[in-house]
């Protein structure tokens, strides 16, 4: 009877018990995996970021002393690239290929790791009306609202052009397709220009005119143009 009283005395968790128990469980491991998408999200644009400046060189480097300046966009010819093709000579192909092919990029350094498709390099005009594009541009596609704000704000003020396009370029479509871009327009307060060659478009972009571009969603572009 001792032993049947002890027994008694002794009671497993119910029911209530346990789904608190998987409740606390289960927000654990959500924020857990929230934590780890933000560091992931946070490093790539971090490679992102370190791979235009990286670009940057290597785009001068290749064609800066060209006569007729830099080649066209190809945007068309940039999104069918695939990690074969990006290293196969061919006539007129995209400028980013070029650069794999001479070995001035890796194809990870060519790749946006956001949206999976190599980057949209191609000439763009310094002044209105010019013959052969003098400065060039890079497009980031395929960006959320936070990671477009992220990539202004780290490098924007290290261009001489900086423009977003909010809905026109999801992973697969490019803003820029085969026209050079001319550089040398005037940059409006609170985009999509941020900067510009313009004569009153050298300018510090801040946080206020960051946080008033770049939609919610995953068709923002980020163009960044040099000369």
């Amino acid at each position: 009877m001792k032993q049947i009283d002890e027994l008694k005395k002794q009671r497993g968790m119910t029911l209530l018990e346990i789904i608190i128990v998987l409740g606390i469980i289960g927000t654990i491991a959500a924020g857990v995996v929230i934590l780890a998408q933000r560091a992931f999200d946070s490093r790539t644009i971090s490679e992102i970021v370190s791979n235009t400046n990286t670009v940057r060189i290597a785009v001068k480097d290749a064609y800066q002393r060209s006569a007729t300046g830099y080649p066209a966009p190809n945007s068309a010819g940039t999104i069918a690239l695939t990690p074969d093709t990006i290293r196969t000579n061919a006539a007129g192909q995209p400028i980013v290929a070029s650069l794999v092919q001479l070995g001035k990029l890796s194809v990870d350094e060519a790749r946006n790791g956001i949206s999976n498709d190599y980057l949209n390099i191609g000439g763009a005009l310094t002044s209105a009306g010019q013959a052969n594009p003098k400065g060039f541009f890079v497009e980031l596609n395929g960006l959320s609202r936070d990671q477009c704000r992220s990539i202004v704000s780290q490098v924007g003020n290290q261009w001489d052009y900086v423009e977003v396009s909010a809905t026109a370029a999801p992973a697969g479509a490019y803003t820029i397709a085969t026209a050079a871009p001319d550089m040398s327009v005037a940059a409006a307060l609170n985009g999509p220009i941020l900067r510009s060659l313009d004569v009153d478009g050298n300018v510090s972009i801040t946080p206020a005119q960051i946080t008033s571009v770049c939609e919610d969603n995953t068709s923002n572009s980020v163009i960044l143009g040099s000369r």
